[in-house]
């Protein structure tokens, strides 16, 4: 069964990058395998990452692949050019254009000024969000692993990746329901939004999409004890409350600041 795996440090291209000739799942670890999955995917996959990344998230960034050709400024194509004979010689400039392989350079917009910049000069917060975006909606089954997906993002866009978590393993494209999210997570707004989730599901108060029953989340608490690693699973009802408690306080923070 396919299994990925991105780890809660996820590494940002050097400037100058480009995808490797031979893909390597162990690129995924550090998330650099999701600058390689852009690079090789279509116009409609780069709408997808972009419909989360600038609309869902509000993160201010879309994601761009240029397309082009590298031209020798000394070769025959260009003196043609820059000496105005290429009507005369418009058929073999067009067969030697087409001659030349199409490369292509991933850039990011700034969309508030219209500024394109290289995913080395993204802020940090983009550059872990982005190979999260990728993984969740590039593959169809399997377990997809993802250490701490909320790390050095603001809360707002940690509550909207619980609905990115939920609308994949709701989408048509889920194949048979194979699509399985492995998280470990300290983020409490995350774990809101999926419990906010059940209890609409539960009332009849959010789409199809959205929809999220106790049965398709389990959450454990994992523990470094003296007698070793404990697995304690917590479990919730249909309201989005958990039914058993949170060992030594956990997750009560909120509370105890608030009151």
């Amino acid at each position: 069964k396919l299994f990925r795996y991105v780890g809660p440090l996820r590494k940002v291209p050097e400037r100058g990058y480009s995808s490797p000739l031979t893909p390597s799942l162990t690129r995924w670890s550090d998330g650099l395998a999701a600058w390689d999955e852009l690079n090789t995917q279509d116009a409609s996959f780069i709408d997808k990452v972009n419909d989360w990344l600038l609309s869902r998230l509000n993160s201010g960034y879309s994601v761009e692949l240029k397309q082009y050709k590298e031209v020798d400024v000394t070769s025959s194509f260009a003196l043609s050019i820059q000496q105005g004979h290429y009507l005369d010689e418009e058929l073999d400039l067009q067969q030697q254009f087409a001659s030349w392989p199409i490369k292509r350079r991933l850039l990011l917009r700034e969309e508030s000024r219209g500024i394109e910049v290289a995913p080395a000069d993204i802020g940090v917060g983009i550059s872990q969000i982005l190979p999260v975006i990728v993984l969740a909606l590039a593959f169809q089954h399997g377990v997809l692993a993802i250490e701490q997906p909320e790390l050095h993002i603001h809360p707002a866009l940690q509550v909207a990746l619980g609905d990115l978590f939920i609308e994949e393993i709701n989408s048509e494209n889920n194949i048979n329901g194979g699509k399985i999210f492995l998280l470990e997570t300290h983020s409490e707004h995350l774990m809101l939004r999926l419990l906010r989730r059940i209890r609409e599901t539960g009332e009849g108060e959010t789409s199809k999409d959205q929809s999220l029953t106790p049965a398709e989340l389990s959450i454990y608490f994992i523990e470094q004890g003296q007698a070793g690693i404990s697995c304690l699973p917590l479990r919730v009802d249909e309201d989005g409350d958990f039914i058993d408690r949170w060992p030594r306080g956990f997750f009560n923070e909120r509370a105890k600041e608030l009151y």
